[in-house]
């Protein structure tokens, strides 16, 4: 009996320590599971299959700098920057400060480079692949669009774009969004006169990589009131063989008119028409018949309408100049240009919109601008208080369809609250469920 009771009392101290051993058998538990990381992939590339070195271009490096600490012999080097310099490619040089990656073979201690890649641009980049020979590839990381929605107000001692500041996640696309924008209601709206507490709204597709917004895709719609007016725009594609494709208003009118309100964008009026003005250079009293754009030098001056250039030329007081015939009653004209755009010249027509030379301060100026001289049956008149037709309707057989198609997207407009903050959401909707309600 005392030997048994000895032997159950081993048989239980044995249990008791191979269980404080670990030795008991049991099922596994997440505790003693094994966690495999993910894979580190960045531009394609499985970046634990290589020794990976980060580098950044630094002031007047070429390639040789990139590749030649890498074991590439400046034979390959050579090669390798004739590739890249192809206009498919379209990489002459490196740019300081850009972060580029070198891709070795594991366990090289020659940090032979298998690999470079080097990022052109948030979406583009170039792939030197030195495996096999030498090869030289443009790629493109997958780009995401997402249908957006934008508001804001113009408040006191402000303009456009700083209140696209105030709304848009990325300043970068500030400026691009106002060029959009401004383009939709080039022929409506004066953006040199804006007011306090005028309001937009816009329907947007905006362009992302791995989460990150860099660009507008465009604008497929828009709403702005301006002294109390109301102004829509609505794209739709006229043709879907050609193409073709416009900014209409609510009634199916065309966006397009004759002139465009001002023919450079955003700047600032530095003069406005005037019967007696204090000339800053000449110093004395008299009449400016004509409109100051105050802009950068070297900004595009366009076309206000379409037209033939009549006057390409230079003169004391007007420097370098154009003047542009657009019909019998009308005409304009274009002064003070650091240059005029290529191909200018008498007898030349141009488009509106065309760019017909650059900002600048020759003749009789004070700083870079353009003055904007507009004539009506001979007679300089100003163009900010000129009163043009109305725009071309849309053709009868269109208007029924087009009318109904808009009718979703202008309630979704008239919806949307004017948002104060910085503020942006994605549509709940999808455009193709808006442009094809079932």
């Amino acid at each position: 009996m005392r030997i048994t009771k000895y032997i159950g009392v081993l048989l239980i101290q044995l249990i008791f320590l191979s269980c404080e051993n670990g030795n008991q058998p049991k099922t596994e538990s997440k505790k003693d599971s094994v966690y495999l990381a993910p894979p580190v992939v960045e531009f394609g590339f499985v970046l634990d299959s290589f020794q990976v070195f980060r580098d950044t271009v630094r002031p007047d490096w070429t390639m040789s700098h990139m590749f030649a600490p890498h074991s590439i012999s400046q034979w390959d080097i050579n090669r390798a920057a004739e590739k890249a310099a192809d206009s498919l490619i379209g990489l002459r040089y490196v740019k300081e400060g850009t972060p580029f990656l070198v891709l070795s073979k594991l366990g090289d201690t020659s940090r032979t480079a298998q690999y470079c890649i080097y990022p052109k641009n948030i979406v583009d980049y170039i792939v030197f692949d030195f495996t096999d020979s030498v090869h030289v590839e443009k790629r493109s990381k997958p780009n995401e669009v997402h249908e957006r929605i934008l508001s804001g107000e113009i408040i006191q001692n402000s303009n456009l774009t700083f209140a696209l500041d105030q709304q848009m996640q990325d300043l970068n696309m500030t400026g691009e969004m106002a060029e959009y924008i401004a383009g939709v209601f080039a022929w409506t709206i004066d953006f040199f006169r804006l007011h306090p507490g005028d309001e937009f709204k816009v329907i947007y597709e905006e362009k992302s990589v791995e989460g990150v917004p860099y660009a507008v895709g465009g604008i497929s719609s828009a709403w702005f009131k301006h002294q109390g007016h109301e102004f829509y725009a609505f794209e739709y594609t006229l043709d879907s063989a050609t193409n073709k494709v416009g900014f209409f208003n609510e009634e199916g009118k065309e966006m397009r008119r004759p002139f465009l309100m001002a023919p450079v964008k955003y700047s600032r009026i530095s003069s406005g028409f005037s019967s007696r003005r204090f000339h800053p250079v000449q110093r004395r009293w008299k009449a400016h018949l004509g409109t100051d754009y105050a802009a950068p030098k070297g900004t595009p001056i366009m076309a206000t309408a379409n037209g033939v250039v009549i006057k390409a030329s230079y003169s004391g007081g007007n420097g370098n100049y154009v003047k542009i015939k657009h019909d019998e009653t009308y005409s304009t004209q274009y002064l003070h240009m650091s240059g005029f755009a290529e191909g200018i010249r008498k007898g030349v027509f141009v488009k509106q919109g065309q760019v017909i030379g650059y900002v600048g301060s020759t003749g009789l100026a004070t700083g870079p601008h353009v003055c904007y001289r507009f004539w009506k049956n001979g007679k300089q008149i100003n163009h900010r208080a000129e009163k043009f037709p109305s725009s071309v309707p849309m053709v009868d057989s269109l208007l029924p369809d087009y009318l109904e198609y808009i009718k979703p997207i202008k309630a979704k407009i008239d919806d949307m609250p004017i948002t104060p903050y910085l503020q942006q959401e994605m549509l709940d909707t999808d455009l193709n469920e808006i442009k094809n309600p079932a």
